[in-house]
């Protein structure tokens, strides 16, 4: 506890050293506090967004994420509101010139998070492929596929949404080589299971 309460009083030394020490009895204050806020805010989504990547769930592309999408954004316009009023009050701007310049880059800062934000969420969505629907489509080894369901090969399947890069195996006792065409047998979210297409297929 008194290593804590060390660093607690060193944070705020330097806070205060720097003239960055959050308060309410100035407009220079209250920028200061809502930016700080904000980044802690933004820091935690973050780390959110990073454990549930690590969580290695799908993330489906719902009203959840909608509201997700606004909490951000919320979030980046305190950010252009806090530190932009806040760096205007540093700067000498009056008061009503640091509240316009912050409104205006918190406006910008809505934005720019939005479509970041809209643009990741749309990834997903593209990413969230029902991969049952590629069994029966013909592809082309991308790399050399080992028989006898061992890893290590890689096909490319044309779907009709996008073209698809997955790992693939195979049960036959040769090996695949680069731009053999191929047919889906089965397919998971990890791996492709693929055959060889003959020559005779192909014709018909």
């Amino acid at each position: 506890m008194e290593t804590l309460s060390n660093m607690y009083d060193w944070v705020v030394q330097a806070l205060r050293v720097a003239d960055m020490l959050p308060d309410f009895t100035s407009p220079r204050g209250i920028f200061c506090a809502i930016a700080w806020l904000s980044t802690l805010l933004s820091l935690v989504m973050l780390a959110i967004s990073i454990f549930s990547d690590f969580g290695g769930d799908d993330v489906d592309v719902t009203d959840g994420d909608t509201g997700s999408l606004s909490v951000r954004a919320l979030v980046g316009f305190a950010l252009g509101l806090g530190w932009g009023g806040f760096i205007a009050v540093q700067a000498g701007a009056g008061v009503g010139l640091s509240i316009l310049i912050g409104l205006l880059l918190g406006i910008v800062m809505f934005f720019i998070v939005a479509g970041v934000m809209r643009a990741i969420y749309s990834l997903k969505s593209d990413g969230s492929l029902d991969y049952s629907s590629l069994v029966g489509m013909t592809g082309t080894v991308y790399v050399s596929i080992p028989p006898h369901g061992e890893p290590g090969g890689q096909v490319q399947v044309a779907h009709p949404s996008q073209m698809i890069t997955m790992p693939a195996v195979q049960e036959g006792d040769v090996p695949l080589p680069a731009m053999t065409r191929i047919e889906v047998v089965s397919a998971t979210t990890y791996q492709l299971l693929v055959r060889p297409v003959s020559a005779t297929s192909q014709e018909k």
